[in-house]
């Protein structure tokens, strides 16, 4: 253990009381290295490692980079530090001018980073996945209102609407992405170091837009993470009402099939198709949220400058992050795979207001052509198809791929530097 052969040694209860989940210690283990071989490279070039000790610790990271996947002991950090110190006494040298504190700051950015360029990914399947269908599955059914079916819409229409509302969610995932995108390797403790580093240099090597300036807003840990499962929470809200639909539709209404893949069955019932997966989307959706308000909750009445309740948003942080990830992963191929019904009824009176709309052409005033429709209950059909309307992805795209590359170059340069 770190503390270990101190004054102030804590008691293996105490110890295990504040450490994390390994699982959450093995997902940021990459992260760390990256962290490390950005600092060791500054820290070489402001003049505190000869080339000897450089070249050293480099090849001990990027060693432990390919070989390592599990963290064993208290925490990632001193995993990597004693790791790289069994191959070379410059291991002890690599925590000069840093905290454990913002190798968590910036290990968390890190993550968050990758995460989000992930999930923007999907999220981009996911629109892709129901353009093609309202393009190629088009056909007309009843819009609703108050449950109620109410006015001419179509499939097309209706799985637009996602597009559009997905879009959204792109665009504030780039704002918050823009936020994240900032480096807050050298807050330290909270407030700096009296060293002289460069922290435009691991800025630069981490790939970061800009680097964070203050370190105790650096310090002030889980506002970032919160934005970020704010975001995702929309995503989820849009996935929740998505959910709900697809349920409706396809049992009540009877306008989609599912595919047997995304359906399962009842032990006692043998006709039963059940929407599971759905339904399960649903309630993940809620759990996001909960993972929100749990960070929002932690860190808001915490004092400014680093504070250890801070470590709890960690695991709310990767749980929401999975949770989004395995949703989209799982209701892309139920869209590409869902069929249109052959067998639903359509209520003639979606067409009363379209019949108003007729009479009023002809000459007679809206509200008396209202009432006309009303009184008569008869109605002038169609069978004109809504076609989809959403608006342009745009640039989005581009930038998220843009970003990956970015991202991957980063790993890739700091992995092979000579």
């Amino acid at each position: 253990m770190l503390w270990e052969n101190t004054d102030h040694s804590a008691s293996e209860a105490t110890l295990q009381y504040t450490m994390e989940p390994k699982e959450f210690e093995n997902r940021f283990l990459p992260y760390d290295v990256l962290t490390n071989l950005a600092h060791v490279t500054m820290l070489h070039r402001q003049g505190f490692l000869d080339d000897d000790e450089l070249a050293a610790l480099r090849d001990a990271l990027t060693d432990l980079y390919h070989e390592a996947d599990e963290v064993d002991g208290e925490d990632v950090h001193t995993f990597v530090e004693e790791r790289v110190t069994r191959r070379t006494e410059a291991g002890k040298k690599m925590h000069l001018a840093r905290s454990r504190n913002d190798q968590i700051f910036v290990d968390t950015r890190l993550f968050m980073k990758d995460a989000t360029i992930d999930l923007a990914g999907r999220i981009l399947d996911f629109i892709d996945a129901l353009r093609t269908f309202a393009e190629e599955k088009n056909v007309l059914i009843p819009g609703y209102t108050h449950q109620q079916q109410a006015m001419p819409s179509s499939t097309g229409l209706w799985a637009s609407s996602y597009v559009d509302a997905l879009i959204d969610d792109l665009k504030s995932l780039r704002a918050t992405y823009r936020i994240i995108d900032s480096n807050p390797l050298g807050a330290a403790a909270s407030y700096g170091t009296s060293l002289d580093i460069d922290r435009d240099l691991t800025t630069e090597l981490l790939g970061f837009a800009q680097k964070q300036h203050n370190p105790i807003y650096c310090s002030n840990r889980g506002k970032q993470e919160l934005q970020l499962l704010q975001t995702l929470d929309l995503v989820m809200l849009d996935v929740q009402k998505f959910a709900e639909d697809v349920i409706n539709f396809s049992e009540d209404q009877q306008f989609f099939e599912l595919a047997d893949d995304y359906t399962t069955g009842s032990s006692i019932m043998p006709q039963k198709r059940n929407p599971d997966i759905l339904e399960l989307a649903r309630a993940k959706a809620e759990e996001v949220s909960a993972g929100k308000e749990a960070i929002r909750r932690i860190i808001g009445k915490l004092p400014s400058g680093y504070n250890r309740d801070s470590q709890q948003t960690k695991g709310h942080l990767i749980e929401g992050v999975d949770t989004v990830r395995a949703t989209l992963d799982i209701l892309t191929p139920l869209v590409e795979s869902m069929e249109l019904s052959d067998d639903f009824e359509i209520d003639e009176g979606i067409f009363a207001a379209y019949t108003a709309n007729q009479l009023v052409t002809e000459g007679m005033p809206f509200r008396d052509a209202y009432h006309e429709v009303k009184s008569s209950e008869e109605y002038e059909t169609h069978d004109e198809v809504a076609e989809p309307v959403h608006q342009p992805v745009g640039d989005l795209r581009t930038f998220w791929a843009d970003e990956r590359e970015r991202f991957d170059g980063m790993s890739e340069r700091l992995l092979t530097a000579d």
